[in-house]
């Protein structure tokens, strides 16, 4: 038997609106997140509407797909879309086969790839959260109520109950992840009373985060060619010309990723939102480039971003034609690269020298060799750009060592900055 014939055959249900336009990347996607799970694909079936749906799909509809799921005989239903309670009661109801959504293949994809212990925490977080919206449907028919002899007036349903006993469970875990939030803010809190620049990389998933990260710190994140590879944090030191720098990693987004799921990982992906820089890349090869920023650049604005400098890093440009390269604009704001063959790597850490400087405050001193005390201090204190010396006293010019960090005022001298 073949590894694909071990699989579990799946039929894809792609959901699709009038006059709404859909790059190809988007089902691509959708399978890829599908055999991560190790599900086979056996049969994709797209069906175009004029308008939603209460129950998604009309009867007749269902009965197709219900009898090309028989006569397949997969052993799955994966809806391409966020499906509603109430949907998803129908499609278990009349296709008789286990039935996930979009955010339930999120999810899936998450739990497999959660190597901590934080990370799996988070994880059945948003798995609860998301398990609660659909309560209702996974109980529809057992609404029986649950009284006792003895009891006035009418006792809990079974979703009643089983409302409650799910929030519980939420709380216990919300709980423990706490006192783990709690360990990370006191680590986030001990990089920021280091004073250097924090550079956090974002990014939609397989963009190449960690990748970068290891090119840029010589570090060892894993960096797999496989969609949400890292839900961790990690922070590495790295040198940018004179500068050393944090650089840190983190968890890739995804077009409408759940809201339960952003939620759990809010406490890490809110590091973003202290960073000095942020490092955001895009694998500039796919179709729908241009809507990947924008996911990105939304999901910072919820988290509360928008007013961190950011550069753009376009990955993958070994992958273009002669034609999309030219396309490529030249900005200051933007860097052109290839994490595989190396290709405009020293450019982007120019790119990046330059986004920090901009931000730190300079200063220009005149220290007398009778006080080499300051002179040390000058050298512990801050970033020496340059230095010469008179008969008499050293002159240099400085930079602090992360913006906000302050300069010494102490022969601090009004004068031309040297960059």
């Amino acid at each position: 038997m073949t590894d694909r014939e071990s699989m579990t055959a799946a039929l894809l249900v792609s959901i699709r609106y009038h006059g709404v336009a859909v790059e190809s990347d988007r089902m691509d996607e959708t399978r890829e997140l599908i055999r991560g799970l190790g599900i086979n694909v056996v049969e994709t079936k797209s069906f175009t509407l004029r308008e939603p749906l209460r129950f998604l799909l009309g009867s007749g509809q269902v009965t197709e797909l219900r009898d090309l799921a028989q006569a397949l005989r997969v052993e799955l239903t994966v809806v391409d879309t966020e499906l509603t309670a109430l949907q998803y009661r129908h499609f278990v109801d009349n296709l008789g086969t286990p039935v996930m959504d979009r955010d339930r293949l999120i999810l899936e994809t998450f739990a497999s790839q959660a190597k901590t212990a934080e990370a799996r925490l988070r994880v059945q977080i948003a798995e609860r959260m998301y398990e609660l919206t659909q309560l209702r449907a996974m109980t529809a028919g057992y609404d029986q109520q649950a009284g006792h002899i003895g009891m006035r007036g009418p006792g809990e349903t079974l979703f009643e109950k089983r409302r409650r006993a799910k929030r519980d469970e939420i709380h216990r875990l919300k709980e423990q992840l706490r006192c783990l939030d709690t360990r990370y803010a006191v680590k986030a809190r001990s990089r920021q009373e280091v004073h250097l620049p924090k550079v956090a990389v974002v990014g939609y998933t397989n963009a190449g985060k960690s990748t970068l990260v290891n090119l840029l710190a010589g570090s060892t994140l894993l960096a797999e060619d496989k969609l949400f590879a890292t839900l961790d944090t990690a922070a590495r030191l790295a040198r940018i010309g004179q500068q050393v720098v944090i650089l840190i990693d983190t968890v890739g987004f995804i077009q409408k990723l759940p809201t339960s799921l952003l939620d759990s990982f809010r406490s890490t992906l809110e590091e973003a939102r202290n960073a000095d820089l942020l490092l955001h890349i895009v694998d500039a090869g796919v179709a729908d480039v241009t809507e990947r920023i924008e996911i990105v650049r939304k999901v910072l604005t919820q988290i509360g971003c928008e007013g961190v400098p950011e550069l753009l890093v376009l990955n993958k440009i070994d992958t273009l034609d002669e034609s999309r390269r030219r396309a490529i604009p030249a900005s200051a704001e933007s860097a052109a690269v290839s994490l595989t063959t190396g290709e405009g790597m020293s450019s982007l850490r120019d790119r990046i020298h330059l986004a920090l400087a901009s931000r730190l405050e300079k200063g220009h001193y005149v220290i007398p060799f009778s006080n080499a005390g300051a002179h040390a201090e000058l050298y512990r204190s801050s970033v020496v750009v340059q230095e010469r010396a008179t008969d008499f006293s050293w002159i240099l010019d400085v930079t602090e060592k992360a913006p906000g960090a302050g300069l010494p005022s102490r022969y601090r001298r009004r004068g031309r900055f040297s960059s």
